[in-house]
């Protein structure tokens, strides 16, 4: 090694540099690794080397931090991203369509309402099968499930143990990369509301009482039905308060006509 290129000044400096110049996002893991894995040549200070063959993950994590810190103060116009429990250096959002022009790139393809739509039902509610979906949104997902297993943001899981043994949909780790989520848990934090209806979390209730994926389907079936009772009576009390104050509905739709 030349005498001319100084060492590291950190921790963070290294762990940027792997970052940078690494094709794949990389675990915590696997930069402790990496670090660790450079010895010490003869003539350098062997003393400042050892620092950082000895690194430790919780100083891997704190440089992670700082560097994540360091970027955003910085404004460079990239920054550290956390998906699916690896770490990436992405171009900032707001600077994407500068960098598609530069690139000559059209603008991504973007998922349309029912393909998203069906995405987030099995997000939250996976692992999910076809009909649990259908039931959901009330129509065929076929095409949706289609375009979402081509994207391979979501893939097959398991098989259900209900008749006929269907197929139980999940998400993958490109979903995670896609939406830049670290793990599945911050999607309950994003919505505090549906974590009480994750199925993950009541699953692992029911087995603890001893119930089995049947008695869980017809006691999620009688839920849905009651739900479904209840919005009904309330779109009904809500027409006959708009029929008591405008006087009917064909009055309202002769007004909008202006007939």
């Amino acid at each position: 090694m030349s005498e001319n290129i100084p060492l590291p000044r950190s921790l963070q400096e290294i762990v940027g540099a792997l970052l940078f110049a690494s094709e794949t996002p990389l675990t915590a893991a696997e930069i402790r690794e990496s670090v660790r894995a450079v010895k010490a040549e003869e003539g350098e200070n062997r003393e400042v080397m050892e620092i950082y063959e000895s690194c430790t993950s919780r100083e891997v994590d704190a440089a992670l931090k700082g560097l994540g810190k360091a970027l955003d103060v910085a404004g460079c116009g990239f920054k550290l991203v956390c998906a699916a429990g690896a770490y990436r250096i992405q171009t900032a959002p707001s600077c994407g369509r500068y960098v598609r022009a530069m690139l000559k790139l059209d603008r991504p393809a973007r998922l349309g309402r029912a393909s998203l739509e069906t995405l987030a039902i099995i997000a939250y509610r996976q692992p999910i099968t076809k009909s649990e979906i259908e039931e959901i949104r009330g129509v065929d997902v076929t095409a949706n499930l289609k375009t979402l297993m081509d994207m391979q943001v979501i893939r097959l899981v398991g098989k259900s143990e209900l008749p006929g043994h269907p197929f139980l949909y999940g998400t993958t780790p490109i979903f995670l990369e896609h939406f830049g989520l670290g793990s599945l848990q911050e999607l309950n934090d994003l919505d505090p509301t549906l974590q009480r209806s994750n199925p993950r979390l009541k699953a692992a209730a029911y087995k603890k009482a001893g119930k089995t994926e049947l008695e869980m389907a017809a006691e999620a079936r009688e839920a849905s039905e009651a739900a479904a009772v209840a919005t009904e009576a309330s779109k009904e009390k809500q027409n006959d308060e708009n029929t008591d104050e405008t006087g009917g509905a064909d009055g309202d739709a002769g007004d909008v006509l202006g007939l």
